[in-house]
């Protein structure tokens, strides 16, 4: 097959998802010509589908909220979330890079973020969300027009890496032919859209919603598999425990924070709820149809009511997906659920109010007052955390360790830090891997090039 172009890139990039977008632009800042190539006719991959917010550890934003945080106490938690499951050395270089990461982004970008109050799991202040209508992508993308180092060529499937006989890639193919890189990074997602990834790596996961990108195909995963890299973690993924289809809407997590419980067909809990979203999840797939009914109060339906995007709870009360009632019985009624077990679940639960812990060990603060709200939620297969093994410079690496030539990954495309189970999810994780591995690749890249 002939070379399709006759310029060699810096840099290749795969995927003009957040990781990828990530990339071009932090290479092009560093000096490098940059090729982002998408196989969709447009920029966001999954990243456009996460929440409107970040986390970080160092940042000027945190600095000047005089935030008490640091990468090392972000890594902790991380590590103690997945108990200790990730890679240590990859886990810290993602914490070390999360401030530069939102540093950039506001520098290149035009990010303006606040800090919010997102817990579940994080023992610092490091949640960094924006006011304007737009995802991560968005601004990415914009910044990425603007830059004169980056071409950018939609609708160009890769078909495979181009590589030397020492193993070493030199480029990629494409349906027009070979393109010459220096450096090539895949950063073209997860394998939540793949059957046949799924059926192989994560079976339980295979009749479940994907409410993600449908070019989640696991395209990188498979070129690496091809050029010889090791994969880790395969089988773990995000069990969100709050779905509703469709229109890949979600009850959103505060509600559940806020005092909110799930209970099965029974009307009974069966889980600490604030275990969120791996633990709850899991939960919920051994349930008749991986379903359960989200439960709460007028208190906890005001204080969500009307929060930004899908989630939030007045308009699945208009859209009449959640129900409301003055008692337990009318409820369960309603939602098709036992009556008497939901009732016994409430008593439950408001005595265990009054005195502390409930039986799983949560801490409930208020008791549940009338009238009451129900709505029935899925479990869905938000992204996948497994992939290609990568060290932390995010090159890509064989199963004897060593590291295959001029090959980088990022996103969904390499081995996350949530470990090997389900449970390992720490909120912004996914972003963390995605957006700290496409800047962290990148760099290294330009750095390797420049010493050569």
């Amino acid at each position: 097959m002939q070379n399709s172009d006759s310029v060699i890139s810096d840099v290749i990039v795969i995927g003009a998802g957040g990781c990828g977008l990530m990339a071009a632009l932090a290479a092009a800042k560093n000096g490098a010509q940059v090729l982002l190539l998408e196989k969709t006719e447009k920029a966001g991959g999954g990243t456009a589908f996460s929440s409107r917010g970040i986390r970080a550890a160092g940042s000027r934003c945190q600095r000047q909220a005089k935030i008490a945080d640091n990468p090392e106490l972000y890594a902790q938690d991380i590590l103690r979330r997945n108990s200790n499951e990730s890679d240590a050395a990859l886990t810290k270089q993602l914490t070390a890079t999360s401030g530069r990461v939102a540093d950039f982004l506001t520098d290149a970008a035009g990010v303006e973020f606040h800090l919010g109050e997102f817990p579940f799991g994080h023992s610092a202040q490091r949640s960094h969300s924006w006011k304007e209508d737009k995802t991560i992508t968005d601004f990415l993308f914009e910044a990425v027009e603007r830059e004169k180092n980056i071409q950018v060529r939609f609708s160009t499937a890769v078909l495979s890496l181009s590589q030397e006989a020492s193993g070493a890639v030199t480029g990629v193919v494409t349906e027009d032919g070979v393109l010459t890189g220096r450096k090539v990074i895949l950063a073209s997602g997860g394998f939540g859209a793949s059957p046949e990834l799924l059926s192989q790596y994560i079976p339980k996961a295979v009749d479940i919603p994907f409410p993600g990108h449908p070019g989640s195909t696991g395209d990188g995963i498979k070129m690496g598999l091809a050029a010889g890299a090791a994969t880790e973690n395969m089988g773990a993924f995000q069990p969100y425990p709050a779905y509703i289809g469709p229109g890949k809407r979600a009850v959103s997590p505060e509600v559940a924070l806020s005092g909110g419980i799930m209970v099965d067909l029974a009307g009974t809990r069966f889980v600490d709820e604030t275990k969120y979203p791996g633990g709850l999840g899991i939960k919920m797939l051994d349930l008749p149809g991986k379903q359960a009914y989200e439960i709460f109060d007028e208190r906890i339906y005001q204080l969500h009511r009307n929060i930004t995007g899908l989630r939030n709870l007045a308009s699945f009360f208009d859209s009449g997906l959640l129900k409301k009632a003055q008692t337990p019985e009318e409820l369960a009624g309603r939602l098709g659920i036992n009556a008497a077990g939901l009732k016994q679940t409430i008593q439950d639960y408001n005595r265990a109010a009054s005195g502390g812990k409930d039986a799983f060990g949560r801490t409930l603060a208020e008791s549940f007052s009338a009238p009451l709200y129900g709505i029935k939620v899925a479990v869905a297969l938000y992204h996948t955390q497994g992939g290609l093994k990568v060290n932390p410079e995010g090159q890509v690496m064989r199963l004897d360790g060593s590291i295959i030539p001029n090959l980088y990954a990022g996103g969904g495309v390499a081995t996350g830090v949530s470990g090997k189970g389900l449970e390992g999810y720490l909120p912004g994780n996914g972003l963390l891997a995605s957006l700290g591995l496409g800047m962290r690749a990148a760099e290294h890249a330009v750095e390797s090039l420049k010493a050569a």
